[in-house]
């Protein structure tokens, strides 16, 4: 609520926070993979093997599960991207910007999906 009611400068520094988060957090699971402890084996976690890799490569549902439920998880990605289209109040060059920065947060979040994917087992 706060941000609302201030300029779209401070705004747009309050994204560049979050966006730099989120780099962190990513790279801080990307880090965390290779990183292989009893805790975690615990937990159902096996460093990277191929035979768990081999078996996780096919769906497995669970009952009451689907490809469509699924797929509502990596959905909503899609929406935020359009909505990040919207915010062109600030570019200089909207007509050339927003289809190139639309195409690239598609490619840059579908291949942050797969590699998390992969890398979660």
């Amino acid at each position: 609520a706060v941000v609302s009611t201030q300029s779209t400068g401070w705004e747009s520094k309050a994204q560049g926070f979050l966006l730099f988060l989120l780099i962190a957090a990513m790279i801080n699971f990307v880090v965390g993979t290779f990183i292989n402890t009893d805790e975690k084996k615990s937990t159902g976690f096996y460093g990277y093997n191929v035979e768990i890799m081999k078996y996780n490569m096919v769906p497995h549902f669970t009952d009451g599960e689907n490809f469509f439920t699924v797929f509502s998880v990596f959905f909503p990605a899609a929406t935020g991207i359009m909505a990040g289209a919207n915010i062109s109040g600030d570019l200089k060059n909207p007509s050339e910007s927003i289809p190139k920065g639309t195409l690239l947060a598609i490619v840059l979040s579908g291949f942050t999906y797969c590699l998390f994917a992969f890398q979660a087992g």
